[in-house]
């Protein structure tokens, strides 16, 4: 992985980790309020739009079948010779994004964080975490698309602005209907990017003639 790759992956985390803690502090709540005042048909094409990649991704079928079918591919191109070399990059993606599902799927439980349309319930916002029932932080909606996105930009840097848009809509509709804080989403994002940075360093680094850089 090339310095300009890891560069990019440190200025996404960390910038992300930042902005996150800044809206958890002083933001989230402020928003939150401000956007339960739109209505369901003004929430309506915001999950309709996540409704549709949820299809699209089998979420209905399991949040983890994307990361475990590219790792699949990734060690069935190993037996190829002439696929081979396409065995590293499908491994870099699919344990980049199957590892990110996983582990914000082990945070939600000790944070706690109830969603803001829960915390909205009783009238006053209040945030709360550690709640019996809190799964708001992070987002595995983001998470999922953040964790394809860093790995695919690290490998085709060419599309990386192409490719941004969907973690960034995805991540958007997410608020915008009162299920995640902007916070819980600029955490996922800053997940995806370590992860991405940590798989890259550890599996792009002695690449073979005619991987993708």
């Amino acid at each position: 992985m090339s310095t300009n790759h890891r560069r990019f992956l440190l200025l996404s985390a960390a910038a992300s980790a930042v902005l996150a803690v800044l809206c958890i502090v002083a933001v989230d709540g402020r928003l939150a309020v401000a956007l339960s005042s739109l209505s369901p048909g003004d929430k309506g094409p915001f999950n309709s739009f996540v409704r549709l990649c949820e299809v699209v991704f089998a979420f209905r079928i399991s949040p983890y079948l994307y990361g475990v079918l590219i790792v699949a591919a990734g060690l069935l191109t190993k037996l190829s010779p002439a696929a081979r070399r396409f065995s590293r990059p499908l491994l870099f993606v699919g344990l980049t994004h199957l590892t990110a599902r996983l582990l914000v799927g082990i945070l939600k439980p000790p944070f706690s964080r109830l969603r803001p349309f829960e915390a909205l319930a009783a009238g006053d916002w209040h945030d709360q975490w550690f709640a019996p029932i809190g799964n708001s932080f992070p987002s595995g909606h983001a998470v999922h698309f953040w964790s394809l996105f860093f790995p695919l930009a690290v490998l085709f840097p060419q599309y990386r602005l192409a490719m941004f848009v969907l973690p960034v809509l995805v991540s958007i509709a997410r608020v915008a209907v009162n299920d995640h804080y902007l916070g819980d989403v600029l955490t996922s994002c800053a997940v995806a990017a370590l992860l991405t940075l940590w798989f890259g360093a550890v599996m792009l680094k002695r690449r073979t003639a005619g991987e993708p850089s």
